[in-house]
């Protein structure tokens, strides 16, 4: 089984204010539905932040696979080998999810230069809105706030990386 990837007296956040706008939540299987519509409705701009993957998520994904996966993520945050929040607007909308990965879970060849996999996206609706890079900002605010990692150690996955935040 993998290890926990934070310290033992490290409590990852729950539900927790990214900025006044947002907030995240850990994912988990009562989601199900909603993530589920949430990402086929996006699956374009998904794929434009972030990227797709090789088993065709997101756009191949069925309501039993979702299931699946969202099992797999919930336990993986109990067992602190990995984390997956959804971000929410203060209307609670779903507009986008996170997610901390240990870097060697699919990156192993970055292990020498960083330990976290760090990647999220929004849906079209907040993208057209243009808070991206506001989202993008608050987010890695909050990982240098809340998270005990080197925040110079963390590989941002996401395709589209405001310039600003290269540095």
């Amino acid at each position: 089984m993998r290890q926990s990837f934070v310290p033992k007296s490290f409590t990852p956040p729950q539900q927790s204010q990214i900025n006044d706008e947002y907030y995240v939540e850990p994912i988990n299987t009562s989601h199900t539905e909603e993530d589920l519509r949430t990402i086929t409705n996006n699956a374009e701009t998904i794929i434009k932040l972030r990227g797709g993957s090789r088993n065709g998520w997101p756009t191949i994904f069925t309501y039993e696979e979702n299931f699946i996966d969202l099992a797999w993520l919930q336990m993986c945050f109990r067992m602190r080998q990995l984390f997956s929040y959804i971000i929410r607007d203060r209307e609670n909308r779903y507009i986008g999810c996170i997610y901390i990965y240990p870097i060697e879970l699919y990156f192993a060849e970055k292990e020498k230069d960083y330990d976290v996999d760090f990647s999220f996206w929004i849906t079209k609706d907040a993208y057209d809105q243009e808070k991206y890079e506001l989202i993008f900002s608050h987010l890695i605010a909050w990982l240098k706030e809340s998270w005990p990692f080197d925040h110079k150690r963390i590989y941002f996955r996401n395709k589209k990386i405001p310039l600003r935040l290269k540095s």
